[in-house]
């Protein structure tokens, strides 16, 4: 899609190509002031594309296929000065917004705002401000058991893989999971591979003995 006039040029990164398709679809439709000129699945697509169609701005998901958004918003922030970021997520919760505002991020909008909040966030992200949405005050649940300090930064976990373990260890196969979080079995199966790597684990066994051991 070309650019239209002066307007923002952005670059979707998100897993979900429901989601995705519907975010490209919103911007489209609800402001002439975007052009959406991507869209990529995978967080080794991310910077790649950004060299190639040089986005003014980056919708950027938390989890994506082997790279979290925040190591690939960092990255942004280091190599390319003018490219804002902002991220869309389903996660609600202060220290991750504390993590985003560290790392540089102008924006952070949860995937339950309204497409009035949406075009607000845009808009103040681009005119050189941040819009942090308002998240809870505690971890939710998933995030508050596991503790997301041990688990995200001593193993290098993303909250979406915290969420695989605890399906896999209730026994559900590879495509109920994919059917239950709304992604691809390849999806799936790429999580699935990372958290065995980080973990250190080679087999099923094992990594219901690591949750076992977390009280996951």
């Amino acid at each position: 899609m070309e650019n239209k006039g002066d307007s923002t040029r952005v670059l979707i990164a998100d897993d979900h190509q429901l989601f995705s398709d519907g975010l490209r679809t919103l911007l489209t439709t609800v402001s002439r002031s975007f052009t959406v000129i991507g869209q990529v699945y995978d967080g080794r697509d991310v910077i790649p594309v950004i060299h190639q169609l040089q986005p003014d701005l980056v919708l950027l998901d938390i989890n994506l296929p082997h790279r979290n958004g925040i190591d690939i918003a960092r990255q942004i922030r280091q190599e390319f000065a003018k490219v804002h970021v902002v991220i869309i997520t389903m996660y609600s919760y202060q220290k991750l917004v504390e993590e985003l505002k560290a790392v540089g991020v102008m924006g952070y909008l949860l995937k339950s705002a309204s497409p009035s909040q949406l075009v607000a966030c845009l808009e103040q992200v681009v005119a050189g401000k941040t819009y942090f949405d308002q998240p809870h005050q505690d971890p939710p649940p998933l995030i508050n058991s596991y503790g997301p300090d041990k688990f995200i930064h001593q193993f290098n976990l993303t909250p979406r893989e915290l969420e695989i373990i605890k399906l896999i260890c209730s026994s559900l196969s590879t495509s109920q999971i994919a059917d239950q979080l709304f992604l691809s079995e390849q999806t799936v199966k790429t999580h699935r591979k990372n958290i065995y790597f980080k973990l250190g684990v080679n087999k099923l066994s094992e990594l219901i003995r690591f949750a076992n051991e977390q009280n996951l």
